[in-house]
């Protein structure tokens, strides 16, 4: 099974710039780091309004029961939590601050900092 999950920018000097990581394995987690600390998988060095380590997106891979069609099938799952940050993490129009973990839909675009970012619909494939 191969398969990517993509952020895209939506604001700022890398506005339109796609990264893409490694989909998790069925029934593993994958935590991506957001913030201005090297090393962090979405580094945003550019925005002084980031915290060091700002933010953590989370995405599951979550088994679901085989069908005739198709063999060992999986559902995505995605979350979004502020990492103690001190201007916040934001998603889509609400005003307040994040305050616990919340779920992320594909599509969803969130703020950290000043700069806007979108979870993309992810695709999947098998060899």
């Amino acid at each position: 099974m191969h398969g990517e999950i993509s952020i895209t920018f939506m604001s700022g000097p890398l506005d339109g710039k796609t990264l893409t990581f490694e989909q998790p394995r069925i029934g593993d987690e994958h935590v991506l780091l957001i913030g201005r600390r090297d090393g962090c998988d979405i580094y945003l060095p550019f925005d002084n309004q980031v915290s060091r380590v700002h933010a953590r997106l989370g995405c599951k891979s979550v088994p679901v029961t085989s069908t005739e069609s198709v063999i060992n099938p999986y559902v995505l799952t995605f979350w979004l939590e502020d990492s103690g940050s001190r201007n916040g993490t934001y998603m889509e129009k609400d005003k307040e601050t994040l305050r616990a973990r919340m779920n992320l839909r594909p599509g969803s675009l969130f703020r950290i900092g000043r700069t806007w970012l979108r979870l993309d619909v992810p695709f999947s494939y098998e060899d």
